[in-house]
C-alpha cells in the first residue's frame, strides 16, 4: 500500500486509515449477506426488510446534522467513538431479532449510528490533520474504504456458499466485532491540544447555520447531483445489463472490479490536483462531462452483441470511474475549505446529507426516468450530469467569494462629533 502512496504520511491519519479499513471490511460482510440474513435467517419478507431499512435511512438522515452539532459541542472524537460503538451494538442486536417491530427498532438505531459516522468522519479527519494534507488524506481513506469493502465481500463468499442461517448470522456478528475493533483503534488516535477539535465552537454557529449558508448549500446540492454516479453503478448497471443488453450478467462483476481497481490506483493521484477551491471546481466540471459521456456510451449497449458489449461496458466503467475520481476529489476539498473551522461537525454533516438524500431517492428516480425510457433516459441523465458539473463549479466560486467577504471585517467609518467646529 505504501508503494502506491495509499497510506497517509501523517501518523494519526495513518491510524485512522487502518481503523477505516477494519470498519469497511465489516461493512463488506454486511452488504454481501444482510439481505439473505434478514429474509432467510430472521424470516422477514422482502417488503418488510425494505420498509424497515427505509425508515432507518430516513431517521438517520434527519438526525445527521444534530449529531454533527454534538460533535462540535462535545468533541468529534468522543461522538465518533460513541457512534461506532452504537453500530457494533446494533449489529450484535440484529442477531437477536425475532419479529418485524424489533427489526425496525434495531434498524433505526443502526441507521442513526451509520448516518452519524458518515456525517462526522470529515470533521474527525479535520481534527487530526493539517490543512495541506486533508484532501489527499481523505482520498487515501477512500481508497482504504474500497479495499475494505472488496476484502469483506470476498470473505463473505464462503458464508454465502454454505447458505445456512448460521453462516449468514456469522457475517452479521463479524461486522459487529469489526465495528468494535475499529472503535478501539480510533480510541488510540491522539488529538493534540493544538488540533482544530479543541477550538471552542462559536456560540453564533447554530444547528441550522449550514442551511443559512447559501453558498455552502448550493455546492452541497450540485455536488449531490454529481454523486448520482454511485447509484448508477450499484443499482442501474445490474438492472440495465440484465434486462436491456446482450452482455453476460457476470459482466457486472467485471465492471465493478474495474471500478474498484481504478479507484485504488488513481484516487490519491487525482486528488492532488484538487487541493484548492478553484482546482476542485475544475475537477467537478470535468467530472460532469466524463459522467455524461458514460451515459451516452450506455445508451448504445442494447445494440451491441454479447462479447463486444462486454468490451463496451469496460469502456463505460473507465469513463464513469474517471468522473467518480474527479467528483470525489472536488467533494473532499469543498467540504473542508468552504466550512468554518469551529463548526466542522455540523457543516460536514450538512454536506454529507446531500449525497445521502440522493442515494435514498435515486433508485426510484433512475427506475422511472432512465431505465424506463431506454436510450432517451440515459441521454437525459447525461444532461443532468453536465448541468451538475457546471453548477458545482459555479456554486463553488460563489461560495468561496462569500466566504472571503465574510472573513474581511467591515471597515468602520470615523465618527464625527456633530458639535465639533
Amino acid at each position: 500500500m505504501a508503494g502506491l502512496n495509499l497510506l497517509p504520511a501523517s501518523p494519526r491519519l495513518r491510524r485512522f486509515a487502518y481503523a477505516n479499513l477494519v470498519n469497511t471490511i465489516g461493512i463488506g460482510l454486511y452488504l454481501a449477506g444482510s439481505a439473505l440474513f434478514f429474509t432467510r435467517a430472521v424470516g422477514l419478507s422482502v417488503g418488510q426488510v425494505a420498509l424497515g431499512l427505509g425508515v432507518a435511512t430516513g431517521v438517520g438522515l434527519a438526525l445527521m446534522m444534530p449529531l454533527g452539532k454534538l460533535a462540535d459541542r462535545y468533541g468529534v472524537k468522543k461522538i465518533y467513538l460513541i457512534l461506532l460503538i452504537g453500530q457494533a451494538i446494533a449489529m450484535a442486536s440484529f442477531t437477536l431479532v425475532d419479529s418485524f417491530p424489533v427489526f425496525v427498532c434495531v434498524a433505526v438505531v443502526s441507521g442513526i449510528a451509520e448516518s452519524g459516522v458518515a456525517g462526522t468522519a470529515g470533521a474527525f479527519i479535520h481534527a487530526i490533520s493539517e490543512p495541506g494534507e486533508r484532501v489527499v488524506g481523505r482520498a487515501q481513506l477512500r481508497t482504504s474504504t474500497n479495499i475494505g469493502l472488496g476484502v469483506g465481500s470476498l470473505l463473505a463468499a464462503g458464508a454465502l456458499a454454505v447458505g445456512t442461517a448460521t453462516s449468514y448470522t456469522i457475517l452479521i456478528a463479524g461486522n459487529s466485532l469489526l465495528f468494535a475493533a475499529a472503535a478501539v483503534l480510533v480510541s488510540r488516535i491522539h488529538v493534540s491540544t493544538q488540533s482544530p477539535e479543541t477550538v471552542a465552537p462559536s456560540p453564533a454557529v447554530s444547528l441550522i447555520a449550514p442551511l443559512r449558508d447559501a453558498g455552502y448549500m448550493a455546492v452541497t446540492a450540485t455536488n449531490a447531483v454529481l454523486s448520482l454516479h454511485v447509484t448508477v453503478l450499484s443499482f442501474a448497471l445490474p438492472l440495465w445489463v440484465a434486462n436491456h443488453t446482450q452482455a453476460p450478467v457476470w459482466s457486472v462483476s467485471a465492471v465493478l472490479l474495474v471500478n474498484t481497481g481504478l479507484v485504488v490506483l488513481f484516487q490519491v493521484r487525482v486528488s492532488k490536483s484538487a487541493g484548492t477551491v478553484p482546482t476542485a471546481a475544475r475537477a467537478a466540471r470535468r467530472a460532469g462531462f466524463f459522467l455524461a459521456a458514460s451515459c451516452a456510451v450506455m445508451a448504445l449497449t442494447p445494440h451491441v452483441a454479447a462479447w463486444p458489449a462486454l468490451v463496451v461496458l469496460i469502456g463505460w466503467a473507465a469513463l464513469l470511474t474517471s468522473g467518480e475520481l474527479l467528483q470525489s476529489s472536488g467533494e473532499f476539498c469543498f467540504s473542508f475549505n468552504l466550512a468554518p473551522d469551529d463548526a466542522q461537525g455540523v457543516y460536514q454533516s450538512a454536506f454529507a446529507l446531500g449525497p445521502g438524500v440522493v442515494r435514498a431517492l435515486a433508485p426510484g428516480a433512475l427506475t422511472v426516468l432512465v431505465l424506463g425510457h431506454g436510450a432517451i433516459g440515459w441521454l437525459g441523465l447525461a444532461c443532468v450530469f453536465v448541468l451538475g458539473g457546471l453548477g458545482t463549479a459555479a456554486a463553488a466560486a460563489w461560495a468561496e467569494q462569500r466566504l472571503a467577504t465574510r472573513a474581511v471585517p467591515a471597515r468602520k467609518e470615523p465618527q464625527h462629533d456633530a458639535t465639533a467646529p
